[in-house]
């Protein structure tokens, strides 16, 4: 008889295959990419309830205070890397780029605050578009 690969009885879902999400601590000032999952994820170092993010997020380097606290404003206003648009000239959309410092942030989020995704989890229609970050 022939032996089974254990993958072959449990595949794994795809949308959990697929998708991995950044989830962020701010207290260690770590990123881990893990699939998106209703419950709350601590960290597996101080256990601290972690923040998931969109998948454009990269993290900055530990050491890099600043950019940390760039991203922890950032995500206490629901900017959460998601891609955030303005119309341009010519009457199309194009892709506003986040800003890069901290001082530059406050600006950010009142001009794009309509845009944020909202921290009620009952606003969200669908967990696809609550893992993606978008309010529909």
């Amino acid at each position: 008889m022939a032996a089974f690969k254990h993958h072959s009885y449990f595949p794994k879902e795809r949308d959990v295959q697929r998708y991995l999400f950044p989830f962020v601590c701010f207290g260690c000032r770590k990123a881990f990419r893990k699939p998106h999952t209703a419950s709350a994820r601590l960290c597996p170092q101080c256990a601290a309830p972690m923040t998931m993010l969109g998948r454009k997020f990269h993290a900055p380097r530990k050491t890099d205070i600043a950019q940390w606290k760039k991203v922890k404003y950032l995500a206490e206003h629901g900017f959460l890397f998601q891609s955030f648009y303005q119309e341009s000239a010519l009457g199309g959309m194009q892709v506003v780029p986040y800003p890069r410092t901290l001082r530059e942030v406050p600006a950010f989020v009142a001009t794009y605050s309509d845009q944020a995704v909202a921290r009620n989890p009952s606003a969200w229609r669908t967990p696809r578009t609550a893992a993606l970050g978008y309010v529909k």
